[in-house]
């Protein structure tokens, strides 16, 4: 029986939630489920018990390491970083908030700049505080359990109506409600992996997959031996500092500008690699003393959404009607700023003048080029950096860079167009070239990891080998052979090969045992998107996009099994993307509206 509280009816029972993952999202819920039944919550003095599933440490989880070394960095500056809500947040719960990252590090970390980009492990230090910091705030009669391990299995019609989740370590939880926030989990290799994996056993070679950069064996990358490398994008600027800082090499400065000179330990290999672009991400703006500025949309505004978002289901062709929208917003920037300096078709091609804003110029480079060989490509590649490097050193002079502002601008707007649920089926192919892109154009590394890459392809540590390289087994010399169009010369071979990428999700390839078997069981199923036979896989666990609820494979959606962040990719989009202060974080949004609905199904009477 239970008794009216406000517009809650509350339980007396004890009422049980189970988080499985609590990295920054999973923590996030926690917070919020602890808001609502505090003494501010509609559900005060109803009797709880939350339980927390986080082989990792809690709050870091598996990307924010503690303890990973101090050379990995952040992608974000540390003024944008928070763990909690602030005043801007809209949602129906009660309001709490606590200390962003830069109010953190005054005690904790002194001497951080808000524009600065810290490194992980000091993002995971303090996610890990507060995590403590939430879970001590909950109110007498709620009880927070820790389970350090993994969950592999899950029914969600156990006995009493309630979930039974199955433990790693052997335990099993009866719990009222289960949120998965479990992060990026790993995929099943493909074929082409299993194939270059058979190729290492055959002839004793070294294979690393893809995989998060921390988890690589990189310790068995030998000194001085070539490895192969797949990839130029984040995972690759990671994997590079694990094998030049991370085995004692060091960077010092050697002019104006930012320009470094890498001095060897001599325990490096020598990376050759290559990429679908064949170019690098380009560099975030880094100006000493500035946060990055922000951009006013003029063309994908909120009328143009709303346009957008009020059509039929499935209707909204994102290539044909969206992309414009977003190339015309890049160019009003470009055009603003003026008179560019090459980047995008290149240096050496001339001044680029407003109005000149092209995507494909921008996205690929290199079509068209090619070069002798490594040496003149490498030549070439280490001034295109300097140039998008100095682009970035000066974004107010830099068309380039105010272009990737619009691009940062309108990822926002293309999120909620996502979970509107309005475009075709066949707009995702079209969104994920735009995932890439905006990757690319607008969330690369700092301006130092250029400036770093530049003096290791100097120092010889680091050699290109172009766009599109295509990697092949040579079984009589038992080596690895990489090939690329940009370049001539003789092929790249090595006796191992890295893939520095991070696999995207897919809930049909996932090696996740708790979702592979919530999908075998007919109990989840995969999200497509469009309508009729227009539809398309998107690769994610099928949720609503408002409120969360896992669909099963008939479509009806569980009342008391809720998911959110990266396995939902394609109901919702950017998942990746973590929470950023002061901004209405949609992360804190979900994360409420997740929390009032497992507590008002858990504690119905």
């Amino acid at each position: 029986m239970g008794f009216g509280f406000g517009r809650v009816t509350v339980a007396r029972r004890t009422v049980s939630v189970a988080i499985v993952g609590a990295g920054p999202r999973g923590t996030a819920v926690l917070e919020r489920l602890i808001a609502n039944l505090g003494p501010a919550g509609p559900w005060a003095d109803t009797p709880a018990e939350l339980h927390v599933v986080e082989p990792h440490t809690p709050g870091a989880g598996r990307v924010w390491d503690p303890a990973q070394p101090a050379h990995l960095l952040m992608n974000t500056v540390a003024g944008h970083a928070t763990a909690f809500p602030d005043d801007t947040v809209r949602m129906a719960g009660p309001p709490a908030t606590g200390p962003t990252l830069m109010e953190w590090a005054r005690e904790h970390a002194p001497g951080i700049e808000p524009w600065e980009h810290p490194n992980r492990a000091l993002m995971g230090r303090y996610l890990a505080w507060a995590h403590a910091r939430i879970a001590a705030s909950a109110a007498p009669g709620t009880r927070i359990v820790a389970h350090p391990t993994r969950a592999v299995g899950l029914d969600p019609d156990g006995p009493g109506g309630r979930s039974r989740l199955r433990l790693a370590d052997g335990t099993e939880l009866l719990a009222d409600a289960v949120v998965l926030a479990t992060g990026h989990t790993d995929r099943l290799p493909s074929p082409e992996q299993r194939a270059l994996a058979d190729a290492a056993d055959r002839h004793g070679l070294l294979y690393l997959p893809p995989g998060h950069p921390r988890e690589a064996r990189l310790d068995l990358l030998p000194p001085g031996e070539p490895v192969l490398v797949r990839g130029l994008a984040l995972n690759f600027f990671d994997q590079l500092a694990l094998l030049t800082a991370g085995r004692g090499g060091r960077f010092e400065e050697a002019g104006p500008g930012g320009r470094l000179r890498y001095v060897p330990s001599g325990r490096e290999p020598l990376v050759l690699a290559g990429s679908g672009r064949g170019v690098p991400y380009l560099a975030r703006n880094q100006v000493p003393g500035e946060m990055p500025a922000g951009h006013s949309l003029v063309h994908f505004d909120e009328a143009a959404l709303g346009r957008l978002t009020a059509r039929e289901p499935g209707t909204v062709d994102f290539a044909k009607e969206v992309l414009p929208l977003i190339e015309r917003e890049a160019a009003e920037a470009w055009d603003r700023t003026g008179v560019g300096a090459g980047i995008g078709t290149g240096v050496g091609t001339g001044v680029r003048t407003a109005g000149s804003f092209d995507m494909a110029a921008v996205d690929r480079p290199l079509t068209g080029r090619t070069f002798a060989g490594r040496a003149e490509f490498g030549g070439w590649l280490r001034e295109w950096l300097r140039a998008d490097m100095a682009a970035a050193r000066a974004p107010g002079h830099s068309p380039l860079k105010a272009a990737a502002g619009a691009v940062t601008a309108v990822k926002g707007q293309v999120r909620r167009l996502v979970a509107a649920g309005v475009l075709t089926g066949g707009s995702y192919r079209e969104l994920e070239w735009f995932r890439s892109f905006g990757a690319h154009l607008s969330s690369g590394p700092p301006a130092s990891r250029i400036a770093e890459l530049i003096a290791l392809g100097e120092a010889g540590v680091v050699e290109f080998l172009g766009a599109r390289p295509v990697v092949s087994v040579d079984d009589t010399a038992g080596r690895y052979v990489m090939t690329s169009p940009t370049t001539g010369g003789s092929p790249a071979t090595a006796r191992a090969l890295l893939d520095a990428w991070l696999p995207g999700q897919d809930l049909a390839e996932t090696a996740e045992p708790l979702l592979a078997g919530l999908v075998a069981a007919g109990l989840a199923r995969p999200h497509t998107a469009g309508t009729g036979a227009g539809t398309e896989p998107t690769g994610a666990l099928d949720v609503g996009a408002g409120d969360l609820r896992v669909r099963a494979a008939d479509g009806r959606a569980h009342p008391h099994l809720f998911a959110v962040g990266i396995p939902v990719e394609g109901v919702h989009w950017n998942t990746p993307i973590g929470a950023k202060a002061r901004a209405n974080a949609e992360m804190f949004r979900q994360a409420d509206t997740i929390a009032r609905a497992a507590l008002e199904w858990a504690a119905r009477p």
